[in-house]
């Protein structure tokens, strides 16, 4: 059984979902330290005017250490109608535009108050365009106090794990070694996404998932060769 553990990024990349794919079990590791300029909060799209951030804003102030599932957005701020009126202007001669904006929109309507329920339901809008049935579970559920290399084993072990499958941003701190003591083999993550049309000029990689689904007739299909010719 692979198990990948992973933060519950908003709007992430292609190679996010690959992992989700290739596993029998993704973990949301959502009972860990929030990482403020980090991916849970934001992502990139391709607009007329270069590559842009779309951000989420969030309440920071006295809550330094909050947990990733403790993070709540800041809704006095209209970055609903911002995010929406930046993938309209860049987005709008896209293919799959009128499907993939009316389905963002109506998540974003939802007025989710913490962020990791905005995530989540975007993170299975995406899951379900590509036809991703791996199932999720959260981290805090599994109710573990350890960290580091040995809350990871921990995890993969209470789920009878065999295999855990990571990315290389995990090479500097991975005690590959605990693993294989605990009989875990450790699979390294290296995906390289599909070249596909997109707007505005050159071919950009590692851009938000919207610019993939807004861009491509047939994601899923695309999304599953890619996977497969990679494997």
């Amino acid at each position: 059984m692979i198990i990948t553990i992973h933060q519950p990024d908003f709007l992430p990349w292609l190679g996010f979902f690959d992992r989700w794919l290739k596993s029998s079990i993704y973990i949301v590791l959502d009972d860990v330290q929030f990482i403020r300029r980090g991916w849970q909060h934001r992502d990139k799209i391709k607009t007329s005017n270069g590559v842009q951030w779309l951000t989420v804003p969030i309440i920071k102030k006295g809550r330094y250490y909050q947990k990733i599932k403790d993070v709540e957005i800041n809704n006095k701020e209209n970055w609903r109608k911002r995010h929406l009126d930046m993938i309209q202007h860049a987005y709008q001669k896209a293919p799959n535009f009128n499907s993939v904006y009316i389905s963002i929109k109506e998540i974003l309507n939802k007025n989710h108050k913490l962020l990791i329920d905005l995530n989540i339901d975007l993170l299975k809008f995406c899951a379900k365009t590509l036809h991703i049935e791996t199932p999720l579970i959260f981290s805090s559920s599994l109710e573990l106090e350890s960290q580091g290399t040995e809350r990871l084993i921990q995890i993969v072990t209470a789920l009878r794990g065999n295999t855990y499958l990571t990315g290389p941003g995990s090479k500097d701190y991975l005690d590959e070694e605990a693993f294989c003591s605990a009989g875990i083999d450790v699979l390294w993550h290296n995906y390289k996404p599909p070249v596909y049309p997109q707007l505005y000029n050159d071919f950009e990689e590692k851009l938000s998932i919207i610019d993939f689904l807004m861009m491509v007739s047939e994601p899923k299909e695309i999304f599953w060769k890619k996977s497969k010719d990679y494997s």
